[in-house]
């Protein structure tokens, strides 16, 4: 795969967080968990709009998002009955492929700029596995630790204040 298709199927990606995390946080009741989820949906668009200087650079479109939404809220409708634990253990393989795709997309990177991004990219995958790790109690820290410390999505925290 090249890293246009890469690319979008990344950014595709982010857009299913995105999604995924803010239905289920509309449907949370408990409070702490809502919060988490919430705080999901803020590392994904924030991880999404990242890449938009590649798009626009590459002059690249972005891909079928209202598909990708249809599958967020299909899955969205099927985690409705799995406990909270099982959701948490769900995240895990889904962060080793794409940050597989994440490293991919750094090695691809034909300039800089592009491979901060991509890094980034890698960053937040990375963060969003040891929330999983954390929530489970598997490692120590405060759950959302990792990913409040990350630069773009303490930004975009800041700024939707």
């Amino acid at each position: 795969m090249g890293a246009d298709e890469l690319w979008v199927e990344s950014y595709q990606g982010e857009v299913l967080g995105e999604t995924l995390f803010g239905l289920l946080a509309d449907r949370e009741v408990d409070p702490a968990r809502r919060h988490q989820l919430e705080t999901l949906t803020l590392l994904e668009r924030a991880t999404k709009e990242l890449a938009e200087p590649v798009f626009e650079r590459r002059g690249l479109d972005r891909g079928d998002t209202a598909a990708t939404v249809t599958s967020a809220t299909e899955i969205a409708d099927a985690m409705a009955t799995v406990a909270w634990e099982q959701f948490l253990a769900s995240i895990l393989p889904i962060t080793e492929e794409f940050l597989a795709k994440y490293r991919q997309l750094v090695e691809l990177a034909d300039n800089d700029t592009e491979r901060r991004i991509a890094e980034a990219y890698v960053a937040h995958e990375e963060a969003l596995a040891g929330f999983a790790r954390r929530a489970l109690g598997q490692e120590p820290g405060g759950p959302l630790d990792e990913i409040l410390a990350l630069p773009h999505v303490a930004a975009a925290s800041t700024a939707s204040r």
